[in-house]
């Protein structure tokens, strides 16, 4: 709990420089406010001078001085950490170095600290023109995990405090929210990459993350994909619900076109020519260009502009529209499939129909945009059965 008192000093001149005794933390702090007030005008009661007429300009003041050091104090101290005896001293210190810059006896820069918290807005703000506003936002989400985490563990983090306790017990705390191996591993990601513009900045000499011990969490995901066949039974399926069937149609579109969901939008029928479609893509700000099937022009012309829900709401739609296409027995097969399609499927699935059609890979990742054929051979879903079956036909083989 923390309290400030004011109360006069010596007087002099027929004044009294009242001072402010700051309690918080088994700690006190005590400091000059910089005005002066008759003694005789002093209410130590009421905490202010009077007749308040007369002292208007002095009392308001003083409020802004008590709303400074109980902001200032939240700040600093998060609700439910433990601080030990140096931290608070440290802290302290940064109070009283504010404090001079709000009376103006000191510069605002020298006073200035940035977290590791607070400095999430300062990368956002100097990435913004340079990577995707969906990247950006996933760093909102990291902000807030670490603010829950500090409160709810009362563990302090901030630049120094980044090592492997912090890791063991960020880790703990995610899996505990219920998140996955995959998406620990990027939020861990997302924070070395932090604290690695923080030693550029100066702001840290810290890089007990750059340890064999502070590693990215990652596993293995068995990612479906949906065969020509199936994509087509989906296609045929009857959906009374507009909402939903619009969804499905725009998902079986990109089934033909391997786009990210980032990049739905920007297929419509003016980006077509002579059968080809123009889209520069959001995450690599790179032009692409792709053949298009009829069925991606049909579905564009019923459609006209195209408004596309996020990614959440988006997935939302597809999960129901895959329980009512397993529900619905559209296919022989593995219908659980049906259960696991989302919006990343699309993509995955234009990549191995692609590949199992024999097209060849480097122009396949044209499309998609992987640097690598390993990249791309980890990303698509082939089996043994299906590369044997896309190699029987091949002359080495007759």
């Amino acid at each position: 709990m923390a309290s400030i008192i004011f109360y006069p000093d010596k007087e002099k001149n027929e004044k009294s420089l009242l001072l402010l005794s700051f309690t918080f933390n088994h700690e006190r702090l005590r400091l000059s406010t910089g005005l002066h007030v008759p003694k005789s005008n002093w209410d130590q009661e009421a905490q202010k001078a009077k007749p308040s007429k007369d002292f208007t300009e002095e009392n308001k003041r003083l409020r802004e001085t008590v709303n400074f050091f109980l902001d200032k104090y939240d700040e600093l101290f998060s609700k439910g950490i433990k601080y030990s005896k140096d931290e608070v001293k440290e802290k302290s210190a940064e109070m009283v170095d504010a404090f001079k810059v709000f009376t103006g006896r000191k510069e605002a820069l020298a006073a200035n600290r940035i977290t590791l918290i607070s400095f999430i807005a300062v990368f956002k703000e100097r990435y913004k023109n340079k990577v995707s506003p969906g990247h950006l936002a996933q760093f909102n989400a990291l902000k807030t995990h670490l603010e829950n985490f500090q409160t709810k563990k009362e563990f302090r983090v901030d630049f120094n405090t980044i090592g492997k306790d912090f890791y063991l017990r960020f880790t703990d705390y995610l899996k505990e929210s219920g998140l996955k191996p995959n998406s620990i591993g990027c939020h861990i990601r997302k924070v070395k990459r932090l604290m690695n513009e923080a030693n550029e900045d100066k702001l840290t000499t810290n890089q007990d993350h750059h340890k064999r011990d502070f590693k990215v969490i990652t596993e293995q995901v068995d990612t479906i994909y949906l065969t020509e066949d199936e994509i087509k039974a989906l296609y045929g399926m009857t959906i009374d619900h507009p909402a939903k069937r619009k969804i499905r149609d725009i998902f079986v579109l990109n089934c033909y076109t391997g786009l990210r969901h980032s990049d739905w939008p920007k297929v419509t029928v003016e980006q077509i020519h002579e059968g080809n479609l123009y889209v520069r893509t959001q995450k690599t700000n790179e032009p692409v260009i792709i053949p298009v099937k009829p069925l991606v022009t049909e579905i564009l012309k019923r459609y006209g502009t195209i408004q596309i829900p996020d990614n959440h709401q988006t997935n939302d739609a597809l999960r129901w529209v895959g329980q009512k296409a397993h529900d619905d027995k559209i296919s022989k097969g593995d219908l659980k499939k049906y259960l696991k399609i989302r919006t990343h499927t699309a993509r995955r699935s234009f990549a191995t129909n692609a590949y199992l059609a024999g097209i060849p890979m480097r122009d396949i990742m044209q499309i998609t945009g992987h640097r690598t054929t390993e990249s791309f051979l980890r990303y698509i879903r082939v089996t043994k059965l299906e590369t044997a079956q896309k190699l029987k036909d091949h002359p080495f083989f007759s």
